[in-house]
């Protein structure tokens, strides 16, 4: 993993452009400021509205951050829980002996808390699998590891976590089926005709029709039988059919049919079936119609992975007579993923789904394959997307999402994004996009541009969005103070005046700590007029009544307009909750609390007032900006899945257990954390590919990341280094860690002597 120079080689504040004390914006002390130690009074003034939220409302949230982590959050975006997408509280013991007693499974079980047990019914079976459920994760996660391996009535024990079935939105990840295929019952007929338009037009009407459930192919043939000038040869005809089923194709000079391989689909089915009895606990047998190419599609799904492996060695290369007695039985065990999609969008995605289907089956050699199926006239439409190859199945999964969900448009492998896109001109820019490149459609998404539709359209869209998004990134910023009587009054009136003049996404309020700017970006001009509009502002209240303690808003320490009240009884303008709130998803200070009584109020602020003062997206931004430093202040506890960009992190284990990645599907050894090594202990790995590794870093500058450990090499720039998995500020030189980035460049003058570049 390659790391640049994050910063410009600047001091600091090198980047922005602040007004100093010449400025002609005066700083003007607050006079209406509640005197410190001072804590408003609980009683609401009568002209105010009663707390839109009290303390035994503010229960425990729960979200979902990244698709498949379930995250508790309690009053100030504190964070009580995680279950990530790896966990789960199943486990199922298999090659148990059907003659087995729920008596000595409890003995076993014994030393940990068992919700429930699941023990199928032993008849005509070989072996079994028991289904447990334990009270927690964890207990799962340590009983699969203690129990694998274990002697129960002579039989050495499988022990699985099974694999977490998220239904993340319309998906649904399976990895107990098996796909069976052989030859369908069919026969082939010939027509000879007397021109050749005669049979073109034959064929025409004939390709792609499903006669008796049997989707028919046709073309010209030379060779025998000949039965006619223009031959052609009808394949994949049902069984039972007869020259009058070829006679409406045209007028034939004459038909000859075929005998059928084998007559009735009805016992194929049933003496697949038969054969699958005995290998575990059957819980659905779908054979897809109509027929395809002249070979059935059975999907048959069991209860448990071990089932479905039992039943793939068992079935794959029997030839039972009622399918001929000559036809082999294909079974493969495959993990499979279920997605259901609206009928119009289905529709808008449909000739992009035959491009994806036709593109898998070259590149993946037919290990991949995508089945969609409309059960009624209405929608929505099932497609199942499975494969052997997990690798494979999760390349297949991220570009089907990516079709779905749309692509995320990045740069350096990591999305762009700008308050332009998310305000009105941004959005009327993005719907021009639209009207311009037919096809595609865009979405804004947490920070986050999507682009939807044909491949050549996106790369054009892309090109103007990255034009633009250059375009703004090279605008200078400027940073005006605002003092505490001021905040107030300018955001209620005249910054919506300002931002029309130069743009919302051009000019907003700040808020770090205690510290309130207007943030401008432009050329001069625009921070003059931004000085001259903070100066009417100053000038208009420098000598205006005090508002009275109760109703301070806290921020901008002026009557509170549009209050908010917390549950401290402190009362806030919206805008400023509201801005406060938004600042923390790049502070990342948790948890958030009340700055009543001069910021000495301890008092949290509840997630639900939160909720219902911020936009969806910011709300998200929120939650998972406390996520996420939750998880960094863990990096013993929590570790990132080893593909490159994927969001997913899992708790540490103790031992070498194989762990699933839900969203990448990539396999995970927990015991070194690195891509399962089937075959080899974590030792023997680290032997094999440290030598390499070694050799490789001896003649590079790189290091391991002191909270997340991933490599990290310095291939230019200064030492002030991130993570791009964790997104920790650290110095090259020492690894010391800087949790914002504060205060780095005064370390590394102060400890090295410079920032570790030397300028000519």
């Amino acid at each position: 993993m390659r790391h640049s120079c994050s910063f410009p080689h600047k001091r600091p504040n090198d980047n922005v452009s602040q007004k100093n004390a010449s400025s002609p914006v005066r700083n003007t002390c607050a006079d209406g400021a509640p005197a410190s130690g001072n804590s408003p009074s609980r009683h609401l003034p009568p002209n105010l509205p009663p707390p839109t939220i009290r303390r035994n409302e503010d229960l425990v949230m729960p979200v979902t951050i990244a698709d498949h982590i379930t995250v508790k959050l309690r009053s100030g975006f504190d964070v009580q829980d995680v279950t990530t997408g790896f966990e789960t509280r199943w486990v199922h013991l298999g090659d148990v002996s059907p003659d087995v007693k729920e008596s000595q499974l409890r003995s076993l079980l014994k030393a940990y808390q068992v919700d429930e047990l699941c023990i199928p019914d032993g008849k005509d079976v070989k072996r079994l699998t028991v289904k447990v459920q334990f009270s927690t994760a964890a207990q799962a996660m340590e009983a699969s590891v203690a129990l694998h391996g274990r002697q129960i009535q002579g039989r050495r024990l499988t022990a699985k976590l099974t694999l977490n079935t998220t239904a993340c939105r319309t998906t649904v990840l399976k990895d107990t089926a098996v796909r069976i295929t052989w030859s369908a019952p069919q026969r082939v007929g010939y027509a000879g005709y007397a021109t050749l338009n005669e049979a073109k037009a034959a064929i025409a009407a004939a390709t792609g029709l499903v006669m008796r459930d049997n989707v028919l192919t046709a073309a010209l043939y030379e060779g025998l039988p000949a039965v006619g000038v223009y031959n052609v040869m009808f394949s994949h005809l049902p069984p039972d059919a007869e020259r009058k089923d070829l006679e409406q194709f045209g007028n034939a000079e004459s038909i000859l049919l075929e005998r059928p391989n084998y007559e009735s689909l009805e016992n194929a089915r049933h003496a697949v079936l038969r054969i699958l009895q005995p290998c575990g606990n059957l819980s659905n047998f779908d054979l897809v119609l109509p027929i395809w190419n002249g070979t059935v599609l059975v999907w048959a799904t069991f209860e448990t992975h071990a089932d479905a492996s039992n039943a793939r060695d068992h079935l794959d290369g029997q030839r039972p007579r009622a399918i001929g007695g000559k036809t082999y039985i294909s079974a493969r065990h495959v993990q499979s993923l279920n997605f259901s999609l609206p009928l119009s969008k289905f529709k808008m995605l449909e000739e992009h789904i035959a491009r994806l289907r036709w593109t898998w089956r070259t590149r993946f050699n037919h290990d991949v394959a995508l089945v969609d199926r409309l059960t009624s006239p209405d929608g929505p439409v099932h497609i199942r997307i499975s494969a052997e190859n997990v690798s494979n199945l999760g390349i297949a999964k991220a570009e089907f999402e990516q079709l779905q969900n749309g692509e995320v448009v990045t740069l350096q492998r990591k999305p762009i994004w700008d308050r332009f896109f998310s305000e009105p001109s941004g959005h009327s820019f993005l719907r021009e996009l639209e009207s311009r490149y037919t096809g595609i459609g865009l979405r804004t998404r947490m920070g986050k541009i999507l682009l939807l539709g044909p491949i050549e359209q996106r790369q054009l869209a892309r090109k103007d969005i990255m034009t633009r998004f250059q375009e703004l990134q090279a605008r200078k910023w400027w940073r005006i103070p605002l003092s505490g009587r001021v905040v107030g009054p300018f955001i209620g009136t005249d910054l919506v005046t300002l931002q029309k003049t130069l743009g919302p996404e051009n000019c907003y309020v700040h808020y770090i700590s205690n510290q309130r700017n207007l943030v401008v970006r432009g050329n001069e001009q625009a921070y003059r007029i931004a000085c001259e509009a903070v100066e009417k502002v100053q000038s208009r209240y420098a000598y205006s009544s005090t508002p009275s303690p109760e109703s301070v808003c806290p921020v901008c320490f002026t009557e509170a307009s549009v209050p908010a009240i917390l549950t401290c009884g402190h009362i806030w303008c919206t805008s400023c909750l509201e801005s406060y709130l938004v600042s923390a998803v790049e502070n990342k200070t948790f948890p958030l609390t009340c700055l009543g009584a001069d910021a000495s109020c301890t008092e949290r602020i509840s997630t639900a007032l939160a909720k219902k003062i911020l936009s969806g997206d910011d709300f998200a931004a929120l939650c998972e900006a406390s996520f996420w430093s939750y998880v960094h202040a863990r990096a013993d506890e929590f570790h990132h899945c080893p593909t490159p960009d994927c969001s997913q992190v899992y708790r540490a284990t103790s031992g070498g257990v194989v762990l699933q990645c839900p969203s990448c599907l990539v396999r995970i050894c927990s015991g070194c954390h690195t891509e399962a090594h089937d075959g080899l202990t974590c030792d023997e790995r680290d032997k094999a590919e440290d030598k390499l590794y070694h050799e490789w870093a001896a003649t590079h500058d790189v290091k391991n990341c002191p909270t997340c450990r991933t490599p990290i090499e310095r291939s230019e720039g200064c030492n002030h280094m991130t993570c791009i998995r964790c997104q920790t500020h650290i110095c090259w030189e020492c690894l010391a860690t800087f949790p914002k980035g504060d205060g780095i460049y005064e370390h590394m003058r102060e400890k090295h002597g410079g920032i570790g570049v030397e300028f000519l």
